[in-house]
């Protein structure tokens, strides 16, 4: 049988057509083998593409092959494309729930973040009830006690077993609380209703207002109660101390008038005492003029007490101050000790209105002295302030005594005028400052200014 060997254009074809086959042969034996099988084949693969009339490739067949691949081609392309966007969409389905839960953990995390600061406010609003010096209680329309702070359930002695009770149930433990509630009108009126009332020494003032957003729309009652002891007594000082100011400004022209009419008594006691020859009621001169130097001295004390004060305020040295009261009670250097600490220490005060009060603090004590008694008077700055102490181991006050100290013209001596510490008193206050007075009967008394 005659074999003929593949052509170089079918060796071409072979080898890729079947690449794989032609490189796994052994032999040229089988590779020619072979190539005679598949020569038909070759033949009919090429024949298809070259015409050998024409000597030449077949164009036509060319441009079919090359159509077809290309549609094989798009149509492949297509198909993946489409399987792609499948994919894709099936992936965008997937990833969808993800996104759900994220917007639910987004809103939950929200809420949950305003429910803290829910729970804050409503704890700060909590802190802020129950520490007001103001009592707040809510009453229903059917005037139950729904809630009520601290300073309420103390101010009408009140308990935590109180609450969601009838104002019926407070008439033994409060019946103040109990007649202001229970006359309190229709929550629909929305005027406020006020009233004052004591409580066991109290003076308590209560505002009540009908609220209809109360108790989740239900309507109630918002009830204030406010301890105002303190600001009646404060009043009660203001009005007392501006009758007092009138008081003082009618007794200083009554006191001017006594003056001069003193005055006109000693001038003629005076020419009495030097008539020539004497007068046989010149023997009781001597007593005229001292009943009327005593008057005198009353009529100055009461003027200087009644009459404004107005402190020139001004540097002044602690040593200097001391030194100066001393010269004024020469006859007791030996009983009266005198310290300011520190030793060059100085201060803004009235000199003469301050030097006045320690004068009668000092002759006070030295009236109430013992024997061997003594009296101490320290100037000091502990902190910001000026302190000044006089004290004293004399006979001391009792307590009646003691709460009468400041009161004007209240003595227990015969001679005394009752206006010596009053007047202290108002000259502290005069330079922005207070006085106590502690004392002991037999112990001594000690009087503390803080300037």
């Amino acid at each position: 049988m005659n074999i003929h060997l593949p052509q170089s254009g079918d060796r071409y074809l072979l080898s890729h057509l079947f690449p794989h086959q032609l490189h796994t042969m052994p032999s040229l034996q089988t590779q020619i083998t072979a190539a005679a099988a598949l020569q038909p084949l070759l033949a009919n693969y090429r024949n298809s593409f070259y015409d050998r009339h024409m000597n030449g490739f077949n164009l036509k067949v060319m441009a079919a092959w090359i159509f077809f691949s290309a549609f094989v081609i798009i149509s492949v392309y297509i198909i993946v494309i489409k399987k792609l966007k499948r994919v894709v969409r099936r992936e965008g389905e997937r990833e969808a729930p993800d996104f759900v839960l994220e917007n639910i953990r987004h809103t939950l995390d929200q809420r949950k973040a305003l429910f803290h600061e829910l729970e804050v406010r409503e704890k700060l609003n909590e802190i802020v009830l129950n520490n007001l010096a103001i009592g707040v209680a809510v009453f229903d329309k059917f005037k139950l006690l729904k809630s009520a702070n601290p300073m309420f359930r103390k101010l009408f002695h009140l308990s935590e077993q109180n609450m969601n009770q009838s104002i019926v149930q407070f008439q033994k433990p409060s019946p103040e609380l109990f007649q202001f509630v229970r006359e309190l009108k229709n929550t629909g009126s929305g005027k406020d209703q006020i009233d004052q009332t004591s409580v066991r020494g109290k003076i308590i003032k209560l505002h009540a207002t009908p609220v209809r957003e109360l108790l989740g729309g239900k309507g109630g009652y918002l009830v204030l109660a406010e301890d105002i002891t303190n600001i009646e007594a404060a009043k009660s000082q203001l009005e007392l101390k501006k009758r007092l100011e009138i008081i003082g400004e009618m007794s200083a022209g009554l006191a001017h008038e006594f003056r001069n009419a003193l005055s006109t008594l000693k001038g003629y006691a005076q020419m009495i005492e030097n008539e020539s020859p004497p007068s046989p009621v010149a023997e009781h001169n001597a007593q005229i003029l001292s009943e009327v130097e005593d008057i005198n001295s009353v009529v100055n004390q009461f003027l200087l007490y009644a009459k404004p004060l107005q402190p020139n305020l001004q540097i002044i040295s602690g040593t200097s101050l001391l030194d100066d009261i001393l010269d004024s009670f020469p006859d007791i250097h030996n009983v009266l000790e005198v310290r300011v600490i520190p030793e060059d220490l100085s201060f803004k005060t009235d000199r003469t209105l301050l030097k006045q009060c320690l004068t009668n603090l000092i002759r006070n004590s030295r009236e109430h002295l013992s024997p061997d008694g003594m009296i101490h008077v320290h100037l000091e700055k502990p902190g910001k302030n000026i302190r000044i102490t006089v004290q004293d181991n004399g006979s001391g006050m009792d307590t009646t005594t003691l709460e009468h100290s400041l009161v004007p013209f209240y003595t227990t001596r015969k001679d005394g005028t009752g206006l010596g510490l009053s007047l202290c008193e108002k000259i502290v206050s005069r330079l922005g400052g207070s006085i106590n007075i502690e004392s002991e009967p037999g112990v001594g008394t000690t009087v503390v200014l803080t300037l």
